[in-house]
Order: structure tokens, then C-alpha cells, then sequence
């Protein structure tokens, strides 16, 4: 599913540096695993296993990223992307929890799709939970607009995805 055009849809901003941070973006390697799963449990309800990020590595599909702290080179967030056929399509991203609201989730976006247009993407595609105001207002503000519904679509809660995408 890829995006109608839009002249407001079509630009990337800048990545804001995250509040007192120094982040370094990086590919996600098997050394970042296991901050990277303590950062999924910590922020969902039903997280990726250890085999599925795992299995990222591995896919020639995958572009994941993770947000460095340059200070102790600690994972604070990461974000896993999809190349498929000129689009890109954001699978996961989480932010440390003590880090949440300072930008950091909103610098891993910028960041990854702005590698992603540099590799040829021309448009990004997602799915948030209906209930999640925090990620649908984050991907509202950078210019996504609401494309459908997935009912039912996270188990076990039965809980509706909203599909959202923009040009990039």
C-alpha cells in the first residue's frame, strides 16, 4: 500500500538532536541483542522474541537500526525497517523507557528514513495501535496520514491497527 501524493507529504525534516543526548545511529548487530530485548520487554506487551530479532539479522529485507549513546555506547532505542520494492515499512521501534519523551523515538524515524530514501525509498508504510495516542500523534506530526484499519489486529487484546504511510 503506497501512499496518494501530497506536497505536504513529501519532505523529510531534520532530526532534532534528542534532549541531552549524543546519539550515534548504527545497524543492529548481535552485540546489541540483549539491550535491544530488554528495551522490547520493557515497552510491549507482547514482544519479539530473541529468534526474531535474530532472524532481522539475517533478512536481506532488514535495515534496522539502533540509537547508540555515544557517552557508554549503550542501546537507547531501535528501529526495525523493511526495504521492499521502493518502499519502506517501519516493523518495530522502541525507546528505552526512561528515555521516552525526549525525542529519541522521533530522531530513530528521522534518521531511518532518511537512510531509507537515500537507499531509494520512496514512500513509508506502518501500523499503530489504535490505542497508542503517543506513536499516532509522533508519526501525525512527520507528515504520515491515516490510510485504513487492521480490526482486531494485536493479540491478545483484539485491539485495531491504524495503517498509516507518507511519500518520502
Amino acid at each position: 500500500m503506497t501512499p496518494s501524493p501530497s506536497p505536504a507529504n513529501s519532505s523529510l525534516p531534520e532530526a532534532p538532536s534528542p534532549s541531552g543526548l549524543d546519539l550515534n545511529l548504527a545497524p543492529l548487530a548481535h552485540g546489541h541483542l540483549d539491550q535491544v530485548l530488554a528495551i522490547e520487554q520493557a515497552c510491549f506487551l507482547n514482544p519479539w522474541s530473541r529468534g526474531m530479532f535474530s532472524q532481522e539479522l539475517m533478512s536481506p529485507l532488514a535495515m534496522d537500526r539502533v540509537a547508540l549513546d555515544q557517552a557508554d555506547g549503550r542501546v537507547v532505542g531501535f528501529i526495525i525497517l523493511w526495504m521492499v520494492v521502493g518502499e519502506v515499512q517501519v516493523q518495530n521501534i522502541a525507546v528505552d523507557p526512561g528515555l521516552q519523551r525526549r525525542g529519541v523515538g522521533r530522531w530513530l524515524l528521522l534518521k531511518g528514513l532518511a537512510q531509507a530514501r537515500e537507499l531509494g525509498a520512496r514512500a513509508c508504510t506502518l501500523e499503530a495501535r489504535a490505542g497508542n495516542q503517543a506513536a499516532l500523534a509522533l508519526y501525525q506530526s512527520l507528515g504520515f496520514e491515516r490510510q485504513g484499519v487492521r480490526p482486531r489486529y494485536y493479540w491478545p487484546e483484539k485491539e485495531d491497527a491504524i495503517l498509516m504511510g507518507r511519500r518520502l
